[in-house]
């Protein structure tokens, strides 16, 4: 995986479980590309996960810190709300807003 998280296409058409399938790498190319899940790079040579996140992580908060102090670092009118604050581990908690807009504004 490159900074971009592009993979090359023949690492994917390596995979086992992909050859048993097909060793043909233009049906593989067109299954990435028809992939909402996928998105594959102008030339066709390197494909990446097109996720979107809606979660952000707060590192080194200490569990013992009450939810709703963690809650209030999201309170503001130009904030967008909070679907839910969790606790997860090492120190680290979850908040998950609406959408990838949300959780980056």
């Amino acid at each position: 995986m490159d900074s971009d998280h592009f993979v090359p296409i023949w690492t994917i058409a390596n995979i086992e479980g992909i050859k048993q399938l097909t060793t043909n790498l233009q049906l593989i190319l067109e299954v990435l590309r028809s992939s909402p899940m996928v998105q594959v790079d102008e030339k066709g040579e390197r494909a990446r996960p097109n996720h979107k996140r809606c979660i952000i992580i707060l590192r080194e908060i200490p569990e013992a810190t009450p939810l709703e102090d963690v809650q209030g670092l999201f309170h503001s009118e130009t904030c967008p709300p909070v679907i839910s604050c969790e606790f997860a581990h090492n120190n680290s908690w979850y908040i998950t807003f609406q959408s990838d807009s949300d959780a980056q504004q």
